[in-house]
């Protein structure tokens, strides 16, 4: 658990080798940290460091920032799941000088509306760093293609796995950020 410079607790995992590269994972809500165990120990055998960021509507980019600064981050891949997307999308349009690629499931750029039609954030900039959109669903994969002229570097489209499948569906999700690490 680490307090936010907002001042609220959030609860942060920091795993993998001291000397790797970094992916920080924002969680989706309802889903505890442990549940990217899974995932992080794949990205491990790949010689990446893993930080985990619990869900909360209140992190902020700034929040976010302000905990790789502690950690002693200064670059980063960030990975948004679902809910977490929202910001990990905002922080890689943003945040230039300390997200080096994206990875988003199922979640499109903040000016394209989402699957109920709600636009989150019509002045977020376009992103600038390599991207992943994965996608679970036909009508998430609508939104995937419309974020694309919010991305002026490499953007790829993936169709997930079905739920059928968890082991599959962490390959993929594992090998779509080790993409990511290895393509700035």
């Amino acid at each position: 658990m680490m307090t936010t410079l907002d001042g609220f607790p959030v609860p942060v995992s920091i795993t993998g080798p001291e000397k790797g590269s970094v992916v920080t994972i924002l969680s989706a809500a309802q889903r505890p940290v442990a549940a990217y165990d899974v995932v992080c120990e794949r990205l491990h055998n790949a010689s990446l460091r893993t930080v985990v960021i619990g869900f909360d509507p209140r992190l902020t980019p700034k929040s976010v920032v302000g905990i790789l600064d502690v950690l002693g981050i200064r670059w980063a891949v960030v990975v948004g799941d679902r809910s977490g997307g929202d910001l990990a999308w905002e922080l890689a349009a943003t945040r230039l000088d300390r997200f080096t690629g994206l990875v988003a499931i199922d979640r499109g750029h903040p000016r394209v509306a989402d699957l109920a039609g709600v636009v989150r954030d019509e002045h977020c900039p376009p992103v600038e760093v390599n991207t992943t959109a994965l996608v679970s669903a036909p009508a998430m994969r609508a939104v995937a293609r419309a974020s694309q002229r919010y991305v002026l570097a490499d953007y790829r489209i993936v169709d997930l796995v079905g739920r059928r499948n968890a082991q599959q569906s962490t390959a993929q999700l594992t090998a779509e950020i080790v993409l990511r690490t290895h393509t700035w």
